[in-house]
C-alpha cells in the first residue's frame, strides 16, 4: 500500500472489501504511527504486535496494537489522541505502554513468552491473556469504587466508564479469538457484537461446549449495550446510578467469566 494513501484524510480512506487490502492499509498505517511516536513524541521503542504482527489470526475485527517504551502517561494519552488523525474509523487500535503491563502480557508482547504451534493450546494462551488483561481493569475498577464516597461525580462517572469499556473490550476480544480460533469467521452484520457473545452460548453438538453460558452471555451483554452508549453519547449524559450498578456488578461477572474460560480451556487441552 502506497504510503501516500496515508497522508490523506483519514476519511477518504474507505474500509477494504477483502482482508489482505485490510492488511495492508494497517500495516502501511502502523508504520506511520511508529514514526509519529518515536519522532513527534521521543519513544525509545515503537512496535506493532498482536495479529498485524502474526502472533494470532487476522480477521475483519482485528485491532492494530502498538506498542511503546520511553513515554510518560500524559504522552501515552496525547499520543493516542493523536494517531486519531492517522487511524481509519474502521480500525481498532491499541496503544500499549509495555513496561506497565501485566507480566505475562509483556513477555508475550516481547516475545519472551512462547506461544504453542498446537492450535488448541495456542488458543488456551491467547484466553489466557485476555483473561490477565481484563483482570487490570477489574483491579483498577475496584480501586476507583473503593474511594468512590471521595471522588467528584464528574471525575468518578468517567473513571469508571473507562474501566468498563476496557472490561468489556477484554470480554469481546476472548470471544472473537474463540469464534476465529474454531468457527473460522466472526459473525457479519451490523449487529455482530451481539451475535458473536450468542454465538459462542450455543451448545456444538459434537463440537466445542459452549463459551458462555446464557446467563452469562446476557450478563456480559449489558456491558455491550453500556458500551454503544458511551461510544455514541456524552459521558455526563449517562445515568451515574446505572454506571455505579455497573460497576459494582463487573468484578463478580468477571469472576463467573474466569470459571467459564477455566471450563473451555480443559477442552481445549483434551482436544489438543
Amino acid at each position: 500500500m502506497a504510503f501516500s494513501l496515508i497522508s490523506q484524510a483519514v476519511d477518504s480512506i474507505p474500509e477494504p472489501e477483502t482482508l489482505e487490502q485490510r492488511r495492508q492499509i494497517a500495516a502501511a498505517v502502523a508504520d506511520r504511527c511508529i514514526q509519529i511516536l518515536t519522532e513527534e513524541y521521543g519513544a525509545t521503542e515503537a512496535f506493532v504486535f498482536g495479529p498485524l504482527r502474526g502472533d494470532s489470526p487476522w480477521h475483519a475485527a482485528s485491532d492494530m496494537d502498538l506498542a511503546v517504551r520511553g513515554l510518560s502517561d500524559t504522552d501515552v494519552i496525547n499520543a493516542f489522541d493523536r494517531l486519531r488523525r492517522i487511524v481509519p474509523e474502521w480500525l481498532p487500535y491499541d496503544l500499549a505502554p509495555v513496561d506497565t503491563l501485566p507480566e505475562r502480557i509483556r513477555k508475550r508482547i516481547l516475545r519472551e513468552l512462547p506461544m504453542p504451534d498446537n492450535p488448541y493450546l495456542a488458543l488456551r494462551e491467547r484466553m489466557a491473556d485476555g483473561i490477565e488483561a481484563i483482570d487490570q481493569s477489574i483491579e483498577l475498577l475496584g480501586q476507583v469504587l473503593s474511594q468512590a464516597e471521595t471522588i467528584p461525580e464528574i471525575a468518578l462517572i468517567p473513571a469508571l466508564t473507562s474501566y468498563m469499556d476496557d472490561f468489556y473490550s477484554g470480554c469481546e476480544r476472548i470471544s472473537r479469538r474463540v469464534a476465529v480460533a474454531l468457527d473460522g469467521q466472526l459473525p457479519r452484520g451490523s449487529n455482530w457484537h451481539k451475535q458473536l457473545l450468542l454465538q459462542l452460548a450455543v451448545p456444538g453438538g459434537q463440537g466445542p461446549p459452549p463459551l458462555w453460558s446464557q446467563d452469562l452471555c446476557f450478563a456480559i451483554d449489558d456491558y455491550r449495550r453500556f458500551r454503544h452508549r458511551i461510544r455514541h453519547m456524552y459521558t455526563g449524559d449517562l445515568e451515574p446510578s446505572r454506571v455505579m450498578e455497573l460497576a459494582q456488578q463487573a468484578p463478580r461477572v468477571f469472576a463467573q467469566m474466569q470459571q467459564a474460560v477455566a471450563v473451555f480451556s480443559q477442552w481445549l487441552v483434551a482436544s489438543a
